[in-house]
This record gives C-alpha cells, structure tokens and sequence, in this order.
C-alpha cells in the first residue's frame, strides 16, 4: 500500500523544520509528501521548496500558493492525493518516529477483520505541547475529557474527537470525502471526515500519543488549555456559549445530511434524522432520547453542560 502524507501550510516557517525534520526520522520511511502552502508571506513556501530538492518524497500540490484557508487547503490536497492510505499533517506538529509505522500497523489489523473496500480512519492520542515544545498535558484525550470508546455515529456526532493532525484515511474513505465535502458548509474537515467514516465505514482509535500537538498563537483551532472544571465554571458565566456549543451540534449535523443526502447507509441516517428530531422536543424527552440514543458527550462535565444548556 502507498502511504502519502498531506501538509497543509500557512505562514509556518518558525515551526516547520522541526515537523520536516520528525517526518525525515520516521522508522517507516516508505512515503510521499505532498505539500501546499496557503499563501504564506514568511518563506514558508521556498523553505517547503528547499526541502523538496533535497528529499525526492516531497512535491508540491497544484494549487500551491493559493488561499484556500485551512479546510479548503486540505480538501484541495486530498482531492489531489494518489496514496492509498493518506495522513494528515499540519506545519507546527512534531511526529514520534514510530508514527506511521504505528498507524499502518493498527490499519491492517483493523482492515483484515472488514470487508474490503470498507471506508477506515484510525486516530491516535497526543501530547500537548506549547509553543516552545513544553509539555503542557501528556494526553489531549484527558485533557479534552474525551472518551476513547467514542468511534460510532450517534457519539460523533454531538462531540468530535478525531484530530487531524492525528488521522489516518484509507482510499475509500479519501474518495467518499471528496466527494461530498463542501467547505463553506463545514464547522472543520476533521469532524466531516469523522462522520463521514463513522457513516459508511469504521473509525478506530489508538491510545499512543504519536504526535507532539503544538498550540500558539497561530493555531485556527486546538486543545483548551484549562481544566474540564475551570471550563464547566467558564460555561456557567458564559451561558450564551455553551448554548452556540449544543446548537452547533444540530447545526453541523443538518449540513452534513444535506451534503451526503441520499448516498447515507439507512441505519446512518436513520441515527441522523433521529438525532435532529431531537431538537424539536420539549427538554425533559429530548435528554430522555439522548440517553436512549446514546447521543451524549464525552465527559461528565460536558454531559452535565448538554443537559443543563441544551
């Protein structure tokens, strides 16, 4: 199987040798690289181009140079992409050297006990690192208050839990993506690319912390750095967020129906449509059908937050 690694880039110069560098020392080095800077004004994309001489692995996208912002860059880079088993990675990460090696291994473990052809996404655990590479909590999936056993449909849909930078797509699953993905219509393309696999196929999750997940100050998206109770204390003051937070999760999900539509295995959207009714019932019988549906968030604080604000 060809493996290819996306990266996506913007104004990544001051993080990106050492991502470069972590992806050089890989233990499995049987990959390509393709690249696609954003529109980087800080060198970016000639330090990109500088690598790529040296490392034969690595080649630019067609729309290098374009802003396409950062879900449009990614779904630019897989609709490009060959490799039959595809991660994503962003500029300010750092990869463990077992990463890939890893990632493949718990795919072809999984992809032996599935039909072929069956759309997979394998996620993995991180350290959460600041912008200095200090580690700030040694797992993001404890950090988050996430729960490992969260890979089904009616979980993701209300919280995702699957991280870019941390992914692994097989081809099915790339080709299911591109198909569907709008990106004006999508919070990021993580979650649409979780849903999109926990509708047609599998997710699966390895507990390894196999990347060094960077936050700064350029991040678009990332870990809170705050406790789950300094959060929950955050949400009670701050009402009318955690209000957008729930209202997100009905919002989310209608755009995902209307981008997929009729290609949805029936028991997907029947879980869907399930889902959105909620939305419409009085609040003692929609928390009544969240339990029944199993479509609740992933730690007691955010549970507590769910039935509390929405």
């Amino acid at each position: 199987m060809k493996a290819e690694i996306l990266l996506a880039a913007y104004n990544g110069a001051g993080y990106l040798p050492e991502l470069l560098s972590s992806l050089a020392e890989q233990t499995d080095p049987s990959f390509t690289v393709r690249y696609q800077d954003d529109g980087s004004t800080d060198g970016t994309a000639e330090l990109l181009a500088d690598w790529a001489e040296r490392d034969r692995r690595f080649r630019a996208g067609r729309e290098q140079g374009r802003h396409l912002g950062a879900k449009g860059n990614f779904l630019s880079l897989l609709r490009q992409s060959e490799g039959d088993l595809v991660f994503l990675c962003d500029q300010d990460d750092i990869w463990t050297p077992e990463k890939v090696e890893t990632l493949i291994g718990v795919y072809r473990d999984a992809a032996e006990r599935l039909p072929e052809g069956t759309p997979v996404l394998v996620h993995s655990d991180a350290v959460v690192v600041d912008a200095d590479d200090r580690v700030l909590a040694e797992s993001f999936f404890r950090l988050q208050g996430w729960d490992q056993e969260a890979v089904t449909l009616n979980r993701l849909l209300v919280q995702n839990n699957v991280t870019g930078c941390t992914a692994l797509l097989n081809r099915p699953l790339v080709d299911l993506a591109v198909r569907f993905a709008q990106p004006e219509r999508m919070f990021m393309h993580d979650w649409f690319i979780a849903l999109t696999a926990a509708s047609f196929g599998r997710v699966f999750f390895c507990p390894l912390q196999l990347t060094r997940y960077r936050q700064h100050g350029g991040n678009v998206l990332g870990a809170s750095r705050e406790s789950l109770y300094r959060r929950a204390l955050k949400a009670l003051r701050f009402r009318d967020r955690a209000r957008e937070r729930i209202e997100l999760t009905y919002t989310h999900t209608q755009a995902f129906l209307e981008m997929v539509g009729k290609y949805l295995p029936p028991e997907a959207e029947e879980v869907i449509r399930d889902y959105l009714h909620t939305r419409s019932l009085p609040k003692w019988r929609r928390i009544a059908a969240w339990k029944r549906m199993g479509t609740l968030m992933q730690s007691p604080v955010t549970r507590l937050g769910q039935f509390f604000f929405g």
